[in-house]
């Protein structure tokens, strides 16, 4: 378990933020992401990490990690639970005004936290994300910016509907506001990103906004959870072959983590229950196939901000006849 020892801040004049750290047999690249955070110039007052039941020295590492002038707080998962409940419970034990999330494998440039508190202080949104470098695992520029990906289109203020349809907004990049969590937690069954969550429930609430700027490098190793995925055929094939899944499933489970976020959002009351794409994923891939140009005219319609291409792409892909619902027709 992670303490929850209250964060004063009121003498150090540091933010009220918590870093949030999930590890997972990370131990060759958590020096390098230590070492970033203690560069931050705006310092966090807490680090928290969670390690996910590593099988290498990373829970030696994380017990004796210490960040100069930033409190730490570690903790032990025995069974591996996976990214999304390691970062549930992360985010469960903040307590500071502001939080951020952050992986084992990347390196922050120093000022990434002032200027994403910076921007979340003078926008009033929820949550702000943020451009990355991508970088190969000895931090070679691969891609200078994520956001200017062919694929990638950044949204801002409450854009409900095109966050269902593709998030933007890179884990990594996160920090946002703790107030938020109240709606957030916990997440979700079913839910495939929690970034994604995070974002979502921001846009429902006082909404989100991107900056412009690579705040991150952004590693690719080989073992990336997610990692920046080429557009296109050749993309999907590559993501498939990692995730060793047929086309069929992936788009079954495509559509059923688009429920599972809408479901939690109608829970809590922040989507109407009688909401279009809730009773169209239900229905089964051929129901979806014949209805397909309803679809494309309703995502046309609502979620037009993120492009023809991007819409296009989501449209046969959400109405291509492989594969059947695993879910009950919604009455």
């Amino acid at each position: 378990m992670i303490s929850r020892n209250r964060v004063d801040t009121s003498e150090t004049g540091r933010p009220e933020l918590t870093v949030v750290l999930a590890t997972h047999n990370g131990v060759c690249w958590l020096p390098d992401l230590l070492a970033s955070l203690a560069r931050q110039t705006l310092a966090p007052a807490r680090l928290s990490i969670l390690d996910d039941a590593s099988t290498d020295d990373t829970w030696e590492l994380v017990r004796n990690a210490a960040v100069p002038g930033i409190q730490t707080a570690v903790g032990r998962q025995e069974a591996n639970e996976g990214a999304i409940r390691t970062f549930e419970r992360l985010l469960s034990s903040v307590d500071t005004e502001y939080f951020a999330l952050c992986d084992q494998d990347d390196v922050w440039l120093p000022d990434k936290l002032e200027k994403s508190v910076r921007l979340l202080e003078l926008s009033g949104v929820d949550l702000v994300y943020t451009d990355l470098e991508v970088v190969d695992q000895n931090l070679n520029e691969l891609v200078p910016s994520a956001l200017r990906m062919p694929h990638v289109v950044l949204v801002a203020g409450r854009p409900m509907i095109p966050l269902i349809l593709k998030n933007c907004a890179t884990g990594c990049t996160i920090v946002g506001r703790t107030s938020m969590l109240r709606r957030a937690l916990p997440f979700p069954p079913g839910i495939l990103l929690h970034d994604g969550w995070l974002a979502l429930v921001a846009a429902c609430g006082a909404g989100v906004a991107p900056l412009r700027e690579a705040t991150i490098l952004y590693r690719q190793h080989g073992n990336n959870v997610i990692g920046a995925v080429p557009f296109g055929y050749r993309g999907l094939r590559s993501m498939l072959d990692r995730k060793g899944t047929k086309l069929s499933t992936y788009l079954q489970d495509r559509v059923d983590g688009r429920l599972a976020l809408i479901e939690g959002l109608q829970s809590r009351g922040l989507m109407s229950k009688r909401a279009f794409l809730a009773w169209f994923y239900h229905q089964t891939s051929i129901v979806r196939f014949v209805l397909n140009p309803v679809y494309l005219v309703y995502t046309a319609t609502h979620a037009g901000v993120i492009g023809f291409r991007s819409l296009a792409v989501d449209w046969v892909l959400t109405c291509l006849p492989l594969g059947s619902s695993s879910r009950t027709v919604m009455p």
